[in-house]
């Protein structure tokens, strides 16, 4: 895993996660804030797995806890070669977004998991809050978190 930068991930973005989208539109928020972590797999000099974890509070309506919560980040972006899973790829690239968020501080990472990829989030430690929704154009998604550090809040679980 290294950090690349967020041009780096789009293409990837762009064939795994929205290829009905123009790579100028997976330009997201947040993308150059400056603790932003772009993080990328590579078998050889082939980019084949990304992840990106930035500072969000996760949405009031699953985490009212939590919802101005400046120690929560999100993991969102994330896509892995389909000839890659289940290597171990897109586990070491949260467990690189994990450790940099709890470097900086954080405490809480959340993400919109797509449905299909609940059980991977699931295997990581991630839990789900509420009921599937749906994103339009993209599907239907849980929003799931995980507790990395207990160092600055109390033990009890985000309330859904």
């Amino acid at each position: 895993m290294e950090a690349i930068t967020a041009a780096m991930t789009r293409p990837l973005r762009q064939r795994i996660l929205r290829p009905h989208q123009a790579i100028e539109l997976l330009v997201y928020p947040h993308d150059d804030d400056i603790d932003t972590l772009h993080a990328g797999a590579f078998v050889g000099e082939m980019l084949v797995g990304t992840a990106t974890a930035h500072r969000q509070p996760p949405p009031a309506s699953h985490f009212p806890t939590h919802a101005l919560d400046p120690s929560a980040w999100r993991l969102r972006g994330m896509a892995t070669d389909p000839e890659m899973r289940r290597q171990g790829c897109g586990a070491a690239l949260v467990a690189a977004c994990f450790a940099h968020a709890e470097e900086r501080g954080g405490t809480l990472v959340w993400c919109n998991a797509r449905v299909t990829a609940a059980s991977f989030y699931a295997s990581l430690g991630f839990a789900p809050h509420g009921e599937a929704f749906e994103l339009p154009e993209i599907g239907a998604h849980f929003v799931m978190s995980k507790i990395i550090s207990r160092s600055r809040r109390s033990t009890a679980a985000p309330r859904m």
